[in-house]
């Protein structure tokens, strides 16, 4: 089966701006634009769509849904990575840093949140668009490829990773466009 890993569009506010920021124009013109370009590629596949339960995964969801004429289910074990304890202000620097780090690195939320990742996507059944967050494709591509790096890709707004199932093994069939820009 195959499974793409969808990073929502540009959102409108930073990480350390809102909690749940929704896109912006440019990026509700990004999932426009991937819903145009990938719908005849899925669309009659049957393809189930899952989304993180974040406003920006949810809105980059919607024109597929849309067309798919039902909504995406919601899974919070997809969600971009849990930052308890640390104020807004203070999540750009705490998202860096976990930029070099190792996954036996990581605090107990954030190992349970990437242990929740993996076990969402060992149990899909079907061909399946997940709209998710940088930080959860990468929990993803870094476990396929056995990584122990937190960040070993940049995927870019709305780029599309596309991995295959066959049986349990996994195997990323292609990586989306990567990030030009850094978080700064």
């Amino acid at each position: 089966m195959t499974i793409y890993l969808i990073r929502h569009g540009e959102a409108a506010q930073a990480w350390d701006e809102a909690p749940d920021p929704v896109l912006s124009t440019n990026g509700q013109h990004q999932a426009v634009a991937l819903a145009n370009e990938y719908l005849p590629i899925v669309i009659g596949a049957d393809f189930q769509l899952v989304s993180s339960p974040l406003l920006r995964a949810k809105q980059t969801a919607f024109p597929f849904q849309l067309a798919f004429g039902n909504a995406a289910t919601i899974n919070r074990n997809i969600a971009e990575i849990p930052s308890p304890g640390i104020a807004l202000k203070d999540r750009r620097n705490w998202l860096k840093a976990l930029f070099t780090k190792k996954i036996n690195e990581l605090e107990q939320p954030q190992l349970d949140w990437r242990n929740n990742i993996i076990e969402s996507i060992s149990n899909i059944e079907k061909n399946t668009l997940i709209f998710s967050h940088f930080m959860t494709i990468n929990a993803i591509v870094g476990w396929i490829r056995g990584n122990e790096q937190v960040v070993s890709y940049y995927p870019n707004y709305c780029s599309i990773t596309k991995i295959e199932k066959i049986g349990n093994q996994f195997t990323i069939k292609s990586l989306g466009e990567e990030l030009t820009t850094v978080i700064q």
